[in-house]
């Protein structure tokens, strides 16, 4: 049920170049030019192009700071399978307008399988899930069903794409 205006564009071509210039962006975003030039063996001038291009061709999509959820209080991970009642591409949009305006869902996936949508949510607290359970997924008329999973332990965390270098 793929309609047109959620088709994927073709990825750029990327070289070995550009493809060390990810890995090195991945692993520190605020590596100077200078250095990103030195470690993949361009000049400066041609690295910042390079760089330009990859952003300009949204491969690069931001620049961000990662902060540990529990550090600033966000001790709650849920993984919350959303089952929607209905799949028309308008509902379907809809709720993916809604959930993406919600602070507490840190990622949000169509998925195949016995559920439509797999959210990832983070709270301070159960009174907190309960609340933005309450708020978002409790009220909306076109949720079947959710279901929650909670995080006991974080495993492996990464947010590098590999990339292939």
């Amino acid at each position: 049920m793929k309609s047109p205006d959620r088709a994927r564009p073709a990825p750029p071509e990327l070289d070995s170049i550009d493809r060390r210039i990810l890995d090195a962006l991945q692993e520190d975003n605020q590596i100077t030019n200078l250095a990103l030039a030195e470690r993949v063996g361009l000049s400066p001038p041609a690295c910042l192009k390079r760089v330009r291009r990859l952003r300009q061709e949204r491969v690069v999509v931001r620049d961000v700071a990662l902060v540990d959820p529990e550090r600033v209080g966000q001790t709650i991970v849920a993984f919350v399978g959303v089952e929607l009642d209905r799949q028309r591409e308008d509902v379907l949009a809809a709720f993916e307008r809604k959930i993406a305006a919600e602070p507490e869902v840190q990622q949000c996936y169509f998925v195949s399988g016995e559920t439509d949508y797999l959210l990832v949510v983070t709270c301070r607290d159960m009174e907190a899930y309960n609340l933005f359970c309450r708020r978002v997924l409790a009220n909306e008329h076109n949720i079947k069903r959710f279901r929650t999973s909670f995080n006991l332990s974080r495993v492996k965390y990464e947010t590098k794409v590999p990339i292939g270098i």
